[in-house]
């Protein structure tokens, strides 16, 4: 029996595992260098992703104009972009490195276990119309990698923070807005007409292609904090 069906199943398997060793590479370096140099990270990628998706809205443009929908989607992920900056900002300036890293870990092990399981396990589609990729089964994976990070690295959190359980039930909350924000992206390309939001990582893509997850945690970080104070 040929192999060749299954090669090509995991075929993108190295990519995606070095874009999260690069994401995290990243991340770390600023996280661990202060406040202040994760700000700066961050607001680089806001500007970049605010060029990408000017240049997503021209490609459309010259491929025949916007169609129904088109623009309210290109305005709700500026909306996200913009509270996720927002949201990972407050996050290092009121919760410190050692939450930061919970998010990046939190977004690694959801992209990774969803992705692994997925393609292991198939099954039904999660969301066949928005992402046709996704799966169920990959979705949970994703879950429960999640809650198992959390309750690991509960410990490491600041002196009197959440209790245990309400940490390990908040984290499939992130884990499902990352997967959404991964969603959200992808949705927003196939209405654009475009395979990456740029190709300003050669062989990766471009920064919402890599940071979309992370964006949409920092967006709910900001909508949480506005709601309970």
């Amino acid at each position: 029996m040929s192999m060749a069906p299954k090669s090509g199943k995991w075929r993108d398997l190295a990519p995606r595992l070095l874009s999260a060793v690069v994401m995290v590479a990243v991340g770390l370096g600023a996280v661990l260098s202060g406040h202040l140099a994760f700000t700066v990270l961050v607001i680089a990628v806001g500007l970049i992703g605010l060029w990408e998706l000017w240049r997503m809205a021209r490609i459309k443009q010259a491929a025949g104009g916007f169609g129904p929908g088109d623009q309210p989607m290109l305005a709700l992920y500026l909306v996200v972009l913009l509270l996720g900056c927002l949201g990972l900002i407050s996050l290092s300036a009121e919760g410190g490195r050692a939450l930061l890293l919970y998010a990046i870990g939190l977004v690694v092990v959801t992209d990774s276990l969803g992705y692994l399981v997925g393609k292991t396990l198939g099954g039904p589609k999660f969301w066949p119309r928005i992402s046709p990729n996704k799966t169920w089964s990959g979705i949970l994976g994703g879950w429960v990698g999640a809650m198992i990070f959390a309750y690991y690295t509960h410990a490491y959190m600041p002196e009197g923070f959440v209790r245990l359980w309400f940490f390990v039930t908040s984290a499939m909350v992130l884990s499902f807005a990352s997967q959404l924000g991964d969603m959200l992206e992808s949705a927003l390309k196939r209405r654009m007409g475009v395979k990456d939001s740029s190709n300003i990582i050669p062989g990766h893509g471009g920064v919402l292609d890599r940071f979309d997850a992370l964006l949409a945690v920092g967006a709910l970080y900001v909508i949480l904090a506005t709601i309970f104070g």
